[in-house]
């Protein structure tokens, strides 16, 4: 990120619990783009393995500034060329 001169900020984030997970227990958490730009939406599922059930889906908005602060309005060629999203 600092190469590309890009920082990133959570703008939002949200996060709907559907089952509990106890410390002991293993988790899988799969996460995915939603949207690249103008800002950046992840998702992300969350799946108890001792349970065999989902316990959270959550998502976060980045926005994107350059290195003195100033946002983008939209996420930098640089920083989506880098992104798995087509």
């Amino acid at each position: 990120m600092q190469a590309l001169g890009v920082k990133m900020f959570v703008v939002d984030a949200n996060c709907r619990y559907m089952a509990p997970v106890l410390y002991d227990h293993q988790v899988a958490v799969t996460a995915w783009f939603l949207q690249a730009s103008p800002l950046i939406k992840v998702a992300y599922d969350v799946h108890n393995l001792d349970t065999d059930r989902w316990s959270a889906r959550a998502t976060t908005t980045l926005a994107t500034t350059d290195p003195q602060g100033n946002l983008h309005s939209t996420t930098p060629d640089g920083l989506l060329k880098k992104l798995p999203i087509s």
